[in-house]
Formats: structure tokens, sequence, C-alpha cells
């Protein structure tokens, strides 16, 4: 029956939103206004412009997330959290093609709410390649006067919505009716009045439609109504009997199915069906769905508050920490003032509280009456619900009293759920560790029922389990289940933090912008420590602490530090004063002076006998040894063989080389070369601060006359292009330059920076029998170590070029610059612009035919950067640049298509019609010399390179 009638005006119209950034279509229920979206997207497949991506807008999208995550979806991103980068991320991906973001019923995004703040800073950050349609009732606010004024923002309203007498006509045709009613272009209307007779008004025309139909499809219709959209399963659920859509589509005006497969009825049917009794069942399938603010709509409408209250605590349950506070703010402000002391409305008060200020002491209140009343209702689930946002509350404020309380609440709960098992354990837990006995949490935390509960409720609980792991010395069980567990910024910090204090020396990084007080207080103190292995001190926490757990990480990162600056002494004293403050009867705070346990060992005789007694976890024992090493190796005892990583991760650096330098005075240098390696220039400076102390002046002599001491000046490498040495950023005219095998053995090692003896005489000598060819090896590297440290004292080993029996290697680091390593970090980093500037041309010229493919590969990888770094100017609305970019990767490789793409992109952006013609015959030829045909988005360029459009 609901025969589309094509919007051809409309059409064409529409067709304008790819020459502006911005339109705006709108205009009240009934319009039409989806349905021109919908023929105008259609049209753009038979001729296309550029790329659509639809969204329609639901109550659950005025949260960011959500409405980040359909957006990024639409345009066929995938990612696990969203906001307004990966939003503008997606969007430049679809680059050089222009992409068309259309957002429908965008009313459901309401002023002021955080969707509403996604949608304006989208539009602040807009791409140059990008295009917004927003269509609705209204549209939010948005920061559009300064395209306004500019021209670039098209708006499309009621009176271009609404039916031309050409077009009425045309439908009364179809119909093969006669409208009588002036409805005023109306399409909803119109429609209506032809479905029902030549003199039928609309809504007796709607009366009649609904009369003729059968109840089960009555039924299926209002189901339809109050779901918005949905499929035919999920309207069948909401209307209790099976359901034929398409048969309601057939008899009803007004109902659709959708490109995606989906049905809508028109809002105008839901003042005309009775749709009160099938609420309940309807939020049921809007919760199956997790759209929560769909259901609540439902809910509020009907003023059903007990169902309401039910998606409180769900909303609560499965937001923890992260509330839509917009969402809860308009169920609280559409509850009645009666019923707002129950307690799932108590609850969602004070998770709004929360939200806006943790530190709020009435939150606490309401939260022990919401649990008080849940309770006595026998509603454990939601008791547990309100105990999690208490938690929550407790732990955002470091209140270890409060969380005490909850926790003996908690244990008088029969756990049944899942969620309540959680909490139990979670509290009984943090109540163990609390005692200072991290053992016996991570039994309560190996009973959580972590995998049975949603993630927001598990997350805080896998980072406590973590924890718990690293308190009892476990730091590769920490480790690996952060990683496989946790997949967010802080859980890779805190499995870096493990493994460093496992004896591994990962790289540790040491901010986060999304993290909290509280996590940036905890890495401050463990990038102190950490940074104090490499010499470095950084700014100091605050030395005074009222509570034994941050105590400890003041107490060891000024103790750190101390001990970087060479004052072990005053290092001492801060353990004196720490013990003194928090004796070690105090087991919560002994248990987490273990988290740096060689400090404490080393530097206080009253620790280092209580862990020599103690039964340490794996970590921990690694932690001791170091500190056994050291203390050992200054009476004269070298016999402990320490691992190199562990004297780097557990020793300060004014330690491990002070431990080097004694092994060293004995023949063993292994330690101290393997710090210079790692560390770089301080272990020198730290050798030449040792060899002032008559103690260790032998080992340190012979550590820095043993191991290779870097450059004085920087030394660049440069094989992106003729090769050219440099020092002090001047270029080097030095006769072993001329020497064509200097030249190949030094590329070779920029390309492989640790080369076997083997490959390099294979390569560059395969004529010669292994003696000869051994030999000349020799011969070049030395020519090559004076090439590149020609001040260096004959005898005396060299810091870039270091050899053993097997390999030759290059060292990185340092005061050494090679251009083709920076140009990979550039591009892994996606710097394109710095990579593309290292390129002076063909590189490695001496390797060309030895290492072929190695060569073609980096040559590849610029020609990517080029286009990259276009597609980005093209984005960003300097087409000439983009043209000129493409130019470059196109005259290195003429077949690429990513490249003719962005050279039509370019063109076509510029709007200069010579260079579009000469864009568009170079990459026809291209094509046709290949013998394949271009692919779908070259096709779409080079159509549009025809119609000028």
């Amino acid at each position: 029956m609901d025969v589309e009638l094509p919007r051809l005006r409309l059409v064409d119209r529409l067709r304008s939103r790819w020459s502006r950034p911005v339109t705006l279509v709108t205009a009240g229920a009934g319009f039409g206004k989806t349905t021109a979206l919908a023929q105008a997207v259609r049209a753009n497949l038979v001729e296309p412009r550029g790329v659509d991506a639809w969204v329609t807008c639901g109550p659950d999208h005025e949260d960011a997330g959500r409405l980040a995550l359909a957006i990024v979806d639409a345009l066929g991103g995938r990612c696990g959290e969203a906001g307004v980068a990966e939003v503008l991320g997606a969007l430049r991906g679809k680059a050089p093609l222009d992409v068309c973001l259309v957002l429908d019923d965008v009313h459901e995004v309401p002023d002021g709410s955080p969707g509403a703040e996604l949608l304006q800073a989208v539009v602040r950050a807009l791409p140059g390649n990008a295009h917004l349609v927003l269509s609705g009732r209204c549209v939010p606010a948005l920061p559009l006067a300064r395209r306004e004024a500019a021209g670039e923002v098209g708006v499309i309203g009621t009176g271009e919505l609404a039916f031309t007498g050409a077009e009425t006509a045309a439908l009364a045709r179809r119909f093969g009716r006669e409208l009588r009613e002036d409805v005023h272009g109306w399409p909803a209307l119109t429609r209506l009045s032809l479905s029902a007779g030549p003199t039928a008004s609309w809504r007796y025309a709607a009366e009649e439609v609904l009369n003729g139909l059968a109840e089960p499809t009555r039924v299926a219709l209002a189901a339809l109504v109050v779901l918005g959209c949905a499929t035919e399963e999920e309207v069948a659920a909401v209307a209790g009997v099976p359901v034929d859509l398409s048969y309601v589509v057939a008899k009803v005006p007004l109902v659709n199915r959708l490109d995606d497969g989906r049905y809508r009825a028109h809002e105008l049917w839901a003042g005309l069906t009775s749709t009160e009794h099938l609420s309940a069942k309807a939020v049921e399938v809007l919760k199956a769905r997790g759209e929560l603010a769909g259901a609540g709509r439902i809910a509020c409408r009907a003023r059903d508050w007990g169902v309401l209250a039910g998606l409180a605590v769900e909303l609560v349950r499965s937001t923890l920490s992260v509330l839509p506070c917009a969402t809860a703010e308009r169920w609280l402000k559409a509850v009645p003032a009666q019923r707002l002391q129950e307690p799932a409305f108590l609850l969602l008060t004070a998770a709004v509280m929360h939200a806006n200020d943790f530190g709020d002491p009435s939150i606490d209140c309401l939260v022990d009456r919401a649990a008080a009343g849940m309770l006595e209702v026998g509603d454990l689930d939601g008791a547990a619900v309100v105990l999690g946002q208490a938690v929550i509350t407790a732990h955002s404020r470091g209140d270890l009293a409060r969380l005490v309380q909850v926790a003996q609440k908690a244990q008088q709960l029969e756990a049944k759920s899942p969620v309540l098992r959680l909490l139990r354990h979670s509290v009984a837990a943090v109540v163990a560790e609390l005692a200072g006995d991290p053992e016996e949490a991570l039994v309560h935390l190996g009973q959580a029922p972590t995998n049975e509960v949603p993630k927001s409720l598990a997350v805080s609980t896998t980072r406590f389990h973590v924890h718990c792991l690293a308190m009892c010395g476990r730091g590769q069980d920490a480790a690996e289940l952060a990683e496989r567990m946790l997949d967010d910024d802080l859980a890779l910090r805190h499995a870096a933090a493990a493994r460093w204090f496992d004896g591994q020396a990962v790289d540790f990084q040491e901010n986060d912008a999304d993290s909290t007080a509280r996590d940036e207080f905890v890495a401050r103190a463990l990038h102190t420590v950490i940074a104090a292995s490499f010499g470095e001190t950084t700014t100091e926490l605050p030395i005074e602490q009222d509570n034994p757990r941050d105590a400890v990480l003041a107490c060891a990162s000024h103790a750190a530090v101390a001990v970087a600056r060479g004052e072990e002494e005053l290092a001492r004293d801060i353990y004196k004063q720490h013990l003194a403050k928090w004796p070690l009867e105090v087991k919560v705070a002994e248990r987490h002076l273990r988290r740096f346990l060689t400090l404490g060992y080393v530097l206080s005789d009253e620790l280092r006998e209580r862990w020599d007694g103690t039964d340490l976890g794996p970590s921990h024992r690694k932690a001791r040894a170091a500190g056994r090493a050291l203390l050992r190796a200054r009476q004269g005892d070298l016999r402990t063989d320490l691992q190199e990583e562990h004297a780097l991760c557990y020793l300060p650096l004014p330690w491990s080389v002070e431990l080097a330098c004694r092994q060293a005075a004995v023949g063993r240098t292994k330690l101290g070369s393997w710090l210079a390696d790692r560390v770089g220039t301080a272990v020198h400076r730290q050798c030449r601060e040792l060899a002032r102390d008559p103690d260790l002046a032998a080992g340190a002599t012979k550590l820095l006359a043993t191991v290779p001491t870097p450059p004085g000046h920087p030394i660049g490498i440069e094989v992106l292009g003729p090769l050219r040495v440099t020092r002090n950023g001047l270029v080097v005219d030095a006769p072993e330059l001329r020497r064509a095998r200097v030249r190949q053995l030094l590329g070779l090692l920029v390309l492989r920076p640790v080369l076997s003896r083997e490959q390099a005489v294979d390569l560059l000598w395969p004529e010669l029998d292994p003696a000869s060819a051994a030999r000349n090896l020799r011969v070049t590297t030395t020519h090559l170590r004076r090439l590149l440290e020609p001040g260096r004292a004959g005898g005396e080993a060299s810091y870039c070029v270091r050899s053993d029996a097997d390999t030759i290697r290059l060292v990185r680091g340092g005061m050494l610059a090679v251009d083709l390593w920076s140009f990979h970090e550039l591009s892994d980093a996606g710097q394109l612009d710095q990579a593309v500037a290292l390129w002076r041309g063909e590189p490695l010229h001496d390797l060309a035919e030895l290492c072929e493919a190695e060569v073609a590969r980096i040559r590849a990888r610029h020609v990517g950067n080029l286009v990259g770094l276009g597609e980005s100017r093209l984005v960003s609305a300097d087409p000439e640049q983009a043209g000129r970019l493409a130019e470059r990767a196109l005259e290195l490789e003429p077949f690429d298509p990513r490249g003719h793409r962005l050279a039509l992109a370019a063109a076509l952006r510029a709007r200069n019609p010579r260079r579009i013609a000469e864009v568009r015959a170079r990459v026809l030829d291209s094509v046709r010399e290949l013998g394949v045909r271009p692919d779908s988005a070259t096709e779409i360029l080079l159509r549009q390179t025809v119609t000028g459009s």
C-alpha cells in the first residue's frame, strides 16, 4: 500500500551535501525526512560522489560513547571504546574519497547531553573530506555561525519537504483517488487521506485502516510502534504472537522496511494505537539490546515507575563508574517526588552524585538507605549493585574505614547470583589486603566469578587481583593477568610495572591522560623508582602521607632519588623515619614495603633481618638476591652471579655500576658492558664518579678502559639518498667513503644492525676462499671504524661498530643517528611529514643488487608515506600539496592505485579542469596497461571527472 513516491527534486537538492560541510534537514514528524535521505543515499550508489554512512539516532545516543561507537561502526571501523578522536579518525580514513555522515532522528540527542557535546566537537574539527547531514525535528545547538556566514551550511526545511501540487497529484494517481482535504502538503497525512477514500479526513483514514486490520496485525503494528525500529523477531516477542511484517507493510501506510532489514512505523501511528499493555515486554526487548535509555523512555511514558526502578538498577550495574548522567538525571526528573525515596532511585541519585563529585559525604547515606531498602524486600541482587556502588565511591576517595564497613555489610548477604558472589569475594579481598594478608585476598579473588558478570563490574576486581599478585611477589602472573583480562592504557601500565619489578627491563609509560589522581600518584612513585635505575631523578611525592600504603610509595621514591644522587646515608634516614612511624608490626605497611624490596633490604638492617627469614614470592626473591649480591660484593664476596636485567631493574644506577666496578676489578666486565649498552652515557659518568673512590677506582678505571666511551659529538649516517656521514651535523669527506666495500658494509649494518660474519663475507666476497674473505672483512671493518670514529685511539674499543667471534654490530642510541632507522620509527608513529622529509633519493645505492628486495620494501614504504601524507593534506583542505605528494608517489610507483586515487581527488578538489583531464588520462592508461578494471573507489573518482561534480 505504501508505495514510495520518488522525491527527485529533494534528491537533487540533497546532492549538494557533497559540496558543503554541513546540511541540516529539519521538520516535524511526517514530512518524509528519512524517505528523502534514503532516496538520496540510493541515488549516490548509482552515480557516487563519495561514501555515505548512515546512523539512526536513538535515546541511547545521548551518551557520547554509544554515539561515537555507532558512527565508527557505520564508517566501517572497529574499536572497543570511541570518542571524538576515533570518529574524526574514521572520517579521515576514507580519504581521498569524500564521506558523508548522515545522522537521522538527531533530535534524539538532546541539547547539553554528552552526545550533543560530541557532535559539537566533530563539527568544529570536521575533516576536509567529510560532510555532515543532520536530520530531525530539531537539531542540537552546534557551533555553525562561522560556517553559515561562509555559506558552508545548507538547510532543507518544512517548506521544501512538503509535497508540491504536482507530487500530491502524482501520489493521488497512484492511489486512483482524489484528495479533497487540504493537508498543506504534509506527506504523511496526504498518504493517510488518500488511503481512505475521496472524502475522508486523515484521522478518519487512519481509523479506517486500523479497523480493517485483523487483531494479530493490529497487535503487530502496536508492537512495532512502541519499539520504534525493530526486527520481525523482536516485534513477535513484544506482540506475543508470530508476526508477518511484510504483510503489515503491504496493508498499512507509513510502515516501511529499512535498508538494514529492520521495520519502522511512522510516529503518527503512536497516537492512534494502544501500546500501554505492551510496554513491559518492549522494555525487556530493549534491555536485551542494551538500549536502556530507550527502555527508560517507554517506562516514563507509561508512568510505570516499577519498571523504571528495575532499569535504574540495571543502568548502575552496567555502567559502574562511567554512568551516563544525562539519562539518569532525566529519569530522576520524571519520577514523582514521593517515589524518589525508593531504593532504586536512591541508588540512581547516589550514582549521579558520585559521577559529579565522589567526595560528597551525603552519597554514603543515600547508598546505605538504598541497601537497607533492597534487603528489606529481599532484593539481594539489587543490594549487591548498591554495595558495588559503595565500593566504587569509597575506593575513589581512598576511604579505607568505609571499605571495611561495606565489607561487613557484604558478608551478611546470602551469595547466590554471580554479582553477589563477586561483590562478597571482592570486598573480602580488599579487607584481607588492608589487614596485610594479600595471600588471603588472592584466595577470595580466585573465587570471584569475573567471567559471569558484566565487564564493567569485573574490571575493578581484576585490577585489584593484579595488584595483589604483585604484592605477593608474583609479578609475572600479575602481568599476564592484566594483559589477558584488561584492555586499556592503565592495564598496560600495570602489566609493565609488574614485569619491571619481576626483573624484566621493559619500557614503562609514566603518564596516562585518562587515569585518576590516585592512579597518577602510584604511577609517579613507580616511575621515580624506575628512573633511578637509569641515574635519573624526578619530582618527588610529598613525604608526609596519612596512611601506610601511600607512605611506602613516598618513602621508596624519596630514597631512590637520594641514592641516585649519591646520598645513601640520607636514603637510610628516610627508611629509618618511615619505620619509626609505620613499624613492622603494621602488617599492611610491611607488605607494601616489599614492592620495593631491594631498596629496603640494602638501606635498613631491620628490614634485611625480617626478609632474610621470610618466605618470599618469586619476584621478591629476585629482588632480595640483587640486594644480597650488592652487599656481599661490598664485603669482597663476588661469587654471586646476578643477571644483568636484574641489576638494572632492582638497583638504582649508582648501585648497579658499583657492582659492575667491583666485578671488573676481578676481570668480569660483562655487567658493565651490558649497562653501558642499555643505559648509555650515564654509566660512564657514574664510573668516573666511582673512580674517585679508592675502594672502587681499580674496577671503575678498568671499565672506562674496556667499555667503549660514547663519542663526544653526534654522528649521522644517511642512506636515504646518496650515502653521507656527518659529524656535528657537517658532512665529512673521508677517504674511507671512496672504498665501495666500506660503503656496502656500512649499508648492510644499517639494514641489519646485527650482521653475522658469514652473511657479510657471502654478500661482499662470494668469490674468495673463507680465509681471504675473513681477512678482507677485518680490514674493511677497521676502515669503517676509522670513518665513524676517527679520533678514537688505536686499540681502544669502538663505540659504534662492535664485533665478536660471530657478529658485527652497529650500536643504536647514544650519539649515533641513522636516517633509515628514524624513517621507520617516524613511519610507525604516524609522523609522516617528518618521515617523508628524510628522503633525499634512491636509498642504499651500493646495495641495489645485493639487497634488492629490502631496498624495494623501503621504497614502497616511502610511497605509502607520501600517499598517506597527501591524504592528510587533502583532508586539511590543501589539494595543491596533496597533488604534489601524489605526483612524487607515482614517479616512484606509477601503478600504485592509492596514489592514483589521491591524484584524482586532489585534482577534483582543486577544480582545475586541465589537471583533472591529465590525471584521468594517466589513470586510464595505467589500468589499460595492467589489463584490469579500476577498483570501486577509483571508479567513483573517475566518474566525477566526467560529470564535473
